[in-house]
């Protein structure tokens, strides 16, 4: 004869189950809630907050986003300049010399459309091309020489607005001085290599003083740069390292309380705490929050070639260079507080 199992046997059975299953998923809930996905491109700083807040059992922050800095508006931006006009009849009398094409080439349907600095280009063309046709029509057409001139020096003194005028409006330029939708993840030296090349062709072609690169050449480098998001994404990196930073400020700034290290003896939790400083905070977070700073310091002084006397545009470059050191004064703070710590638990950095 089988084993009887009551009603009330079964009942208990279910029941158990039930709380061993609940009891799992509320642990597979406790370590969900303990390995919270890093924010994109936080993975140092967070995986560094994470062991902190563990090892104090505090829970763990969660990582508010910080308004990233907008380049200013078309409107703020907006530059009246002077528009010189050569007659139809002086310009088919040019047509026999260098500025006769260029002007045809900017009259054309595609030429109205250039803007940025390949329209500069094609300004610094031109006063070249007029200034050699007034030489060449010098013998032949004295007055059509003198009027030529005087276009050619016109457009000369209306170089410095252009110039102005190209950098504010190229997208190229706007690209590489707006903050990305997301953060750099990891810095890379070769992928940043081509923009540097790429902006000392746009800042040549942009220097009445140096020769002008090929038409080719500058195409080529505008669109490299505006194709590319690795410098917004640069920008976008040190501005989101630096809040995530002043947002960790809570965690740190009373390390050695939390810790007991202000009462007698050095607790397990104190030395934990080193090891995380040591191991993690002095290792990946400051080796990635450096390659950030140090690659906007190398592209410092290309921001400041870009200057221009638009009071608008000039607050944003400031605020972009302006970046590297604000994460450098953030690290700064954030190493005080665990200088303070070290000191009360009486620990030798880096022993």
């Amino acid at each position: 004869m089988g084993k009887i199992v009551t009603l009330n046997a079964r009942f208990d059975h279910s029941c158990a189950v039930l709380r061993q299953r609940l009891a799992l998923c509320c642990a597979a809930a406790v370590m969900l809630s303990a390995c919270s996905p890093a924010p994109e491109g936080l993975s140092h700083l967070h995986d560094y907050q994470q062991r902190v807040a563990n090892t104090l059992n505090q829970p763990v922050a969660n990582y508010q986003p910080v308004p990233r800095i907008q380049p200013p508006s078309a409107r703020d931006l907006r530059l009246p300049i002077a528009r010189l006009e050569i007659s139809l009849l002086d310009a088919m009398r040019l047509d026999a010399c260098a500025a006769g094409p260029l002007i045809a080439e900017r009259n054309s349907s595609l030429g109205r459309l250039q803007q940025g600095v390949l329209r500069y280009f094609y300004d610094r063309q031109l006063v070249e091309a007029l200034q050699l046709c007034a030489k060449q029509l010098q013998s032949e057409n004295p007055e059509l020489a003198q009027r030529i001139q005087q276009q050619a020096e016109a457009k000369r003194k209306l170089m410095p607005q252009l110039r102005t005028q190209a950098i504010t409006q190229d997208n190229a330029i706007q690209n590489m001085i707006s903050m990305a939708d997301r953060p750099l993840a990891q810095p890379d030296s070769n992928t940043l290599a081509p923009l540097f090349s790429a902006l000392n062709t746009v800042l040549q072609a942009l220097d009445d003083q140096a020769e002008l690169p090929t038409e080719r050449e500058l195409t080529a480098a505008l669109e490299r740069l505006d194709k590319n998001v690795y410098i917004g994404q640069l920008w976008r990196a040190l501005h989101d390292n630096h809040a995530y930073l002043q947002q960790l400020q809570p965690l740190v700034s009373n390390l050695s309380q939390h810790a007991g290290c202000l009462s007698a003896g050095v607790p397990k939790r104190a030395h934990v705490l080193r090891q995380v400083f040591i191991a993690r905070f002095s290792g990946p977070v400051q080796r990635h929050l450096n390659a950030l700073t140090y690659q906007a310091q190398q592209l410092e002084p290309y921001i400041h070639a870009l200057d221009t006397p638009l009071v608008a545009w000039q607050s944003h470059l400031r605020h972009i260079v302006a970046l590297d050191d604000q994460l450098k004064t953030a690290t700064r703070t954030h190493v005080q507080y665990w200088q303070t710590f070290f000191s009360d638990c009486e620990f030798t950095p880096g022993a």
